[in-house]
């Protein structure tokens, strides 16, 4: 099987997500594409009005119903605790030993790999892949970043994608401040927010 992963906080899961999600799947050819929400980010505080973990699994699970090839896997939040990229990696390892797996990131995560837990042994264990946000980086900052993260001779791999300017906390804002957020997320997650009154006063 050719597993792709995609974590973070999906604070809330948008169409962006999709979307990228959608092209990771045919850029390599994957079998499965699996969403992993963290349980908590290194990076990221979760400030306040956040979703809990479990809000935030069950709108990816919502989000990502209809496609064929997405998946949820909620071994971040079982597991509890700080998500490292390389743990969860490591149980695809135990778990799934003959798996071909690609992890994709963003552009701006790409930026900062080198100060994730044992970022190397991330690049040994999994293909990574990094999407190509248009207009946001010239070809000299992709070939440094590229230089940067080639270990043991496998470079990363670009993948393209819209670009969207589309993000969870614009989301959260709008909420709060009573706007819409259509189009912005799948129905079945504007429904889920709206039905429990998720991230303040205009939920």
């Amino acid at each position: 099987m050719r597993i792709g992963i995609i974590g973070g906080s999906f604070n809330p899961i948008h169409i962006a997500h999709l979307i990228i999600a959608d092209r990771f799947v045919d850029a390599m050819s994957l079998d499965e594409c699996h969403f992993i929400p963290a349980n908590i980010s290194p990076f990221k505080s979760a400030g306040p009005g956040s979703a809990t973990a479990e809000d935030r699994l069950a709108m990816v699970r919502l989000a990502t119903e209809q496609h064929p090839r997405f998946r949820v896997n909620d071994v971040e939040i079982r597991r509890g605790g700080v998500s490292y990229t390389i743990e969860t990696i490591d149980n695809y390892r135990v778990a799934q030993p003959n798996d071909e797996i690609s992890l994709l990131i963003g552009s701006d995560q790409a930026i900062e790999f080198v100060r994730w837990k044992e970022w190397e042994r991330i690049c040994r264990e999994a293909q990574l892949c990094i999407v190509r946000r248009p207009f946001l980086m010239t070809n000299e900052m992709e070939e440094r970043i590229t230089e940067t993260l080639t270990v043991d001779g496998r470079s990363p791999v670009w993948v393209g994608a819209p670009l969207l300017e589309i993000s969870s906390t614009d989301i959260r804002r709008r909420v709060a401040d009573g706007r819409s957020i259509n189009y912005l997320t799948v129905k079945s997650v504007r429904d889920y927010i709206h039905d429990r009154h998720l991230y303040g006063k205009g939920a």
